[in-house]
């Protein structure tokens, strides 16, 4: 019974307190992460950004509940706490290229360039943001694609983001046949381009002759539609424009050379 009760002494007891100490403190950290999530919501952040947060605060809990389970066992944390430096410091040389997505996804976290479901532009990659990782960022390409791009990568090059602004402008080329008459045509393309329902009439569409080349000579038309309209607008206006000429019998010319050739004197 005195052997027992030393044991429960000098190791038991100990073990049994970390051992409450684990399971109460998960627990506890799971509902302070599930309070912070909830005012993270609350505060209107974007999901993509509120999972990267949350994870951050998580790490750092469970790295503080370690240290007291290891405190309760009478290790000394100064020894740890030192060699978890030294070892830190050797794991950021040998994964400095982690540790670097780590910092640059704090940084988006701050910067904010794009949130969840914005259709962006990263370097050569496009497609629909889906979540920010500790490490990753995470996208999904119109062709149903998952792509994950480092944080270094992603914050190194330029970001452009389709979504932030609520309205774009459009742009399209239309060529026509030099016997064709300029006004006629323009008048042609811009009511096709007010007809459509998700064309904006403010601004309103424009349309200009622009430049000539061997076989046609071309006109601009520019549009504003909604972000989120763009590609109906796109493909229809692009549609409609061909039909409508077709249509009206303008002539919509194909590569062409016309040859010439005189005759000499005496030959």
């Amino acid at each position: 019974m005195e052997t027992f009760i030393a044991f429960l002494e000098n190791i038991g007891f100990p073990v049994l307190t970390v051992i409450v100490e684990l399971v109460f403190g998960y627990l506890i950290i799971k509902n302070i992460l599930k309070q912070i999530k909830v005012l993270l919501i609350a505060s209107k952040m974007d999901n993509s950004l509120v999972n990267f947060v949350v994870t951050l605060i998580k790490f750092g809990l469970m790295l503080g509940l370690i240290l007291l389970c290891l405190s309760t066992l009478n290790i000394p944390i100064t020894g740890i706490v030192s060699a978890i430096s030294a070892a830190t410091l050797a794991i950021g040389l040998a994964l400095k290229d982690i540790l670097s997505s780590v910092a640059n996804g704090i940084m988006l976290v701050i910067n904010c360039p794009f949130k969840e479901g914005d259709y962006v532009e990263i370097g050569s990659v496009s497609g629909s943001i889906k979540e920010l990782k500790l490490l990753h960022t995470v996208l999904t390409t119109p062709d149903n694609r998952q792509v994950m791009l480092p944080n270094s990568q992603v914050f190194a090059t330029s970001i452009t983001n389709y979504s932030v602004n609520k309205t774009r402008r459009m742009e399209f080329s239309v060529n026509v046949d030099y016997d064709e008459d300029p006004e006629k045509v323009k008048a042609i393309l811009l009511e096709v381009a007010s007809s459509h329902p998700m064309v904006l009439q403010e601004p309103m569409p424009m349309c200009h002759y622009n430049y000539s080349k061997d076989s046609s000579i071309y006109f601009f038309v520019r549009v504003w539609t909604k972000s989120s309209d763009y590609w109906t607008v796109n493909w229809d206006l692009n549609e409609q424009f061909t039909r409508t000429l077709m249509e009206k019998e303008i002539q919509i010319p194909f590569p062409q050379v016309t040859v010439s050739y005189r005759k000499e004197a005496g030959k």
